[in-house]
This record gives C-alpha cells, sequence and structure tokens, in this order.
C-alpha cells in the first residue's frame, strides 16, 4: 500500500491530451522564465556599463545604491 502525494494522483487521473497540454504550458513557461532572466542579465550589465563598472571585482563603487557618492 502506497502512499501517493496529490500530484502523484492527480497526474494519473490525466489522459494523454491533458498531460500533453500540461507539459506544453511548462515549456511555455520555462522559456520565459529563460528569457526574463537573459533579459535582466542584460540590463544589469547595461546599468554597470553606463555606471563605468567594468569586470574588476576588486574596484569600489563609485556611489551607493541610492546615488550618494562613496567616500
Amino acid at each position: 500500500m502506497g502512499i501517493k502525494t496529490c500530484c502523484e494522483s492527480g497526474l494519473a487521473n490525466m489522459n494523454d491530451d491533458q498531460l500533453a497540454q500540461l507539459l506544453d504550458a511548462i515549456r511555455q513557461q520555462t522559456a520565459a522564465i529563460n528569457r526574463m532572466a537573459e533579459s535582466n542579465m542584460a540590463l544589469v550589465a547595461a546599468m554597470a556599463e553606463a555606471e563605468g563598472m567594468n569586470d574588476d571585482e576588486d574596484a569600489q563603487p563609485g556611489s551607493y545604491l541610492d546615488g550618494t557618492p562613496c567616500r
């Protein structure tokens, strides 16, 4: 007598068409999340470039996040 989780029992009751639709929706959602992550990385890179920051991790920033200059 095995214990099924709510997800396992729900998937067991899905027909092939419903499962295919679910998998397609998950793939679309994953693709959208990946596009958003890539967009966010590009935005951060553009902001860093606009602030004159480079790839030197040891470099000190010129200002705090609120724009106040660092001393």
